[in-house]
């Protein structure tokens, strides 16, 4: 069986994000730290149609470049688009997906998912939030009854978003879904500091906070 761990990239996407260090790093390199710690992992590959993204990344790490079809660079590409031909054109049993905007997920996540995501219990893993708050969704609350005297907070049923950025398939799964959460998922709960995201500049400057606070060692 071979896991291989999958970052697709798309080179600065029109945003500073991907070429802005954090703690002297670039984010892609907090990924592929993340990834080469586990033993649970074959190989990592970046996936992008532009290898330019190899000249800013540390030579001690283990990664390797996959040239990506320059159609799939579209906007109205899918995540599910790129995930079909990379199964078609690579040998792999297990893909693990991980966008490189968090720099904070542990190797406890990742290697639960890794794990659970390839039992006959879990068809496939992803990282997620939960909430345990009054949900709404499209005008129509989810987890209580706006029509009766609100409930405590620690006795609601809680809500749960993926948290967007790791996930764990495997292409028998893939194939018969076409999608990157299968029918019986693994839901593996992190908390909103794991879980922050960098997508804009404000993000850049909490995740500073993070780093210099101490909070966060690193793999």
């Amino acid at each position: 069986m071979k896991t291989i761990a999958l970052i697709p990239f798309w080179f600065n996407n029109g945003k500073s994000r991907d070429l802005t260090k954090l703690a002297g790093k670039y984010l892609i390199e907090y990924s592929i730290s993340l990834l080469n710690s586990s033993k649970l992992i074959d190989e990592t590959i970046i996936y992008s149609s532009d290898d330019s993204i190899l000249k800013y990344i540390d030579r001690e790490l283990k990664v390797t470049h996959l040239q990506r079809p320059k159609e799939l660079d579209r906007d109205d590409v899918l995540i599910e688009d790129i995930i079909e031909n990379f199964f078609h054109s690579y040998k792999v049993d297990t893909l693990v997906l991980l966008h490189p905007y968090s720099p904070f997920l542990t190797k406890n996540t990742l290697e639960s998912c890794i794990r659970k995501g390839t039992t006959k219990e879990f068809d496939s893993a992803f990282s997620a939030i939960e909430h345990q708050k009054f949900s709404w969704f499209q005008g129509s609350a989810l987890n209580f009854n706006p029509n009766k005297k609100s409930p405590k907070l620690k006795t609601l049923e809680p809500t749960i978003t993926e948290q967007g950025l790791l996930y764990v398939l495997t292409k028998e799964s893939f194939l018969k879904q076409k999608s990157r959460v299968g029918q019986k998922p693994y839901m593996h709960i992190i908390n909103h500091f794991e879980a922050h995201e960098i997508n804009e500049a404000k993000d850049f400057e909490i995740a500073e906070l993070i780093v210099n606070s101490g909070m966060f060692q690193g793999v």
